[in-house]
């Protein structure tokens, strides 16, 4: 939902002031999501997703008549009493720009992206599933959290906007060559989220680095990779998720199972592990802890811990699946956290954008290349913007989401 794309472009919508209102309806803007994946019936949408079926007929009609939408196929209707089914396609993807997108209310703003954010990890869900999320080892699957100034902040998002409005092309040229002999089609997902978090720029700022930076900015260490060795004991969800969380911020056990879930024996023992590994380290101990216990220790991360490729080509398949997946459920997490807080939307240029597309491998290879290189710029943003500010109190935290993965269909 950053800003549009050109309206030249075939498949792209620009909506105006007119419909703006009527597009942010949850119900319509799903449909929209899920017609851009593949054609479907009201029915079908309703036994996949759920509502009421008279009023998602409603609003399959309403999308076609306002040209989103129209109907492909009438076949006999699957359900009982029901004369004829009509089966829909999507036409055009809706984009707001960012003054449309300012103008809506901001209870409205927040269902929109709930739906959108439902429509995509009901997405990945079905990658997951179907085996397909992890097929390409050189899939993208990244979310981190930096504190930038406005002018870092204005870069990234546009950074977004850009790759959002390339896809188009990058998939016609890749239709392009898949007309040569021997070239196979990849259909891929690319997803691109760049939202306010709900924690302080003063907190964030704590979070050890990814990469090496220069000696007169205020960062830590080099990074390290992590191993096939490792990469086991890292695939518990709980040992994941507890990386992710101190990425953000210094933690304590206590005060993630408060947010975060787990018991508290089990988490306890996962933080001692991961410092055990040298993942992390106590920063600070409190006497009397959180609930008048004995000593509450705090940590934070060493090091930003992420697999290049060759490291990740070496994991079994198994493996590659357990930390997608305990990626993931941290990624949902911080999403959730944000939407609770009310930051999520807080940001009007904030990015959320997800989308279809047929690649054929120069594309891929494209595209994964870019977010890989997106993810190596976040620290750089947050160098310069220390750089540039004084007062961290006008940082804006922000955590910013990547994929690419191989669709199902």
């Amino acid at each position: 939902m950053g800003r549009a794309a050109s309206t030249e472009e075939a498949g792209w919508f620009l909506v105006g002031p007119k419909m703006a209102n009527a597009l942010t309806d949850p119900c319509r803007a799903r449909i929209l999501m899920e017609l851009s994946v593949r054609p479907m019936s009201p029915s079908q949408f309703a036994e996949k997703v759920g509502g009421d079926l008279s009023h998602i007929s409603r609003c399959f009609r309403q999308l076609a008549a306002w040209g989103y939408a129209e109907i492909i196929e009438e076949r006999p209707g699957s359900r009982r009493g029901a004369s004829i089914e009509h089966v829909y396609s999507g036409i055009q993807r809706v984009h707001f720009d960012t003054s449309e997108w300012d103008g809506v209310p901001h209870s409205e703003r927040e269902a929109l992206s709930r739906s959108v954010l439902e429509s995509y990890f009901s997405r990945i869900t079905e990658a997951i599933e179907a085996g397909t999320f992890d097929d390409e080892v050189d899939r993208h699957l990244s979310w981190d959290s930096v504190a930038v100034d406005r002018m870092a902040w204005e870069q990234l998002v546009t950074r977004l906007d850009q790759i959002l409005e390339g896809l188009p092309e990058l998939e016609v040229q890749a239709a392009r060559r898949l007309l040569e002999p021997g070239e196979k089609p990849i259909p891929a997902t690319v997803g691109l989220l760049a939202f306010r978090s709900p924690q302080s720029p003063e907190v964030m700022l704590k979070a050890p680095p990814r990469y090496q930076t220069p000696p007169d900015l205020p960062f830590g260490n080099s990074p390290f990779v992590l191993t096939p060795k490792t990469a086991k004991a890292l695939s518990n969800r709980w040992r994941s998720q507890i990386l992710m969380e101190l990425n953000a911020r210094p933690m304590s056990p206590s005060q993630f199972v408060e947010e975060v879930g787990g018991s508290m024996t089990h988490i306890a023992r996962c933080f001692r592990q991961l410092a055990e590994w040298g993942f992390i380290e106590v920063v600070e101990e409190r006497k009397g802890g959180r609930h008048r216990g004995g000593i509450e220790r705090i940590y934070r991360n060493t090091q930003r811990a992420y697999f290049d490729t060759p490291s990740w080509e070496t994991l079994p398949r198994f493996l590659r699946n357990e930390v997608s997946k305990s990626f993931l459920a941290s990624f949902m997490e911080r999403i959730t956290e944000a939407i609770n807080a009310g930051t999520f939307d807080a940001e009007v240029d904030r990015h959320l954008s997800w989308k279809p597309v047929t690649l054929d491998r120069v594309a891929w290879a494209e595209i994964t290349t870019c977010l890989d290189e997106i993810l190596e710029w976040l620290p750089v943003l947050e160098a310069e913007s220390i750089k540039r500010l004084e007062k961290v109190e006008n940082f804006i935290p922000a955590t910013v989401g990547l994929a690419c993965f191989r669709s199902p269909w």
